[in-house]
């Protein structure tokens, strides 16, 4: 996929993406309109600050480092979230909904950035974030 900034706009606001975002609030029923538009302006907030960040950088090598960056960023947010809702299910048999309709928000920004680097790219983050500290986790 070409890396540009159109590109990305194109991706991260086109019909699809705003149509899930739409689907997934339309499943939190327990919420009201109010909370629904605080999530996703969330959500908004999120790849408005991603697409502004790129738009300023007019190096292709440059873009692509932040896009790596930028997934690294937001992956990490999405499995701090996944984390907290396995937690709370496991201590108290549910978790908050607000938190998982976020993860489910937040996913579809970084399978969409994720869709500009390489599956080589990917893996190596990916490899990153599961053992993120100097030393081995012991488990």
């Amino acid at each position: 996929m070409a890396l540009d900034i159109a590109s990305l706009q194109a991706e991260l606001t086109g019909d699809e993406l705003q149509q899930y975002w739409a689907s997934c609030l339309d499943e939190y029923k327990e919420a009201t309109l109010e909370e629904r538009a605080k999530l996703l302006s969330w959500v908004h907030n999120l790849r408005d600050g991603f697409l502004s960040h790129a738009a300023d950088i007019d190096d292709e090598e440059e873009l692509l480092v932040s896009v790596a960056l930028s997934y690294i960023e937001l992956k990490s947010k999405w499995q701090m979230l996944n984390t907290q809702v396995n937690y709370q299910v496991f201590r108290t048999g549910e978790a908050k909904p607000e938190l998982m309709f976020k993860s489910s928000l937040l996913s579809v920004i970084v399978d969409t950035i994720g869709k500009f680097l390489t599956t080589e790219d990917i893996t190596k983050i990916q490899e990153f974030l599961l053992n993120p500290t100097a030393e081995p986790l012991r488990f």
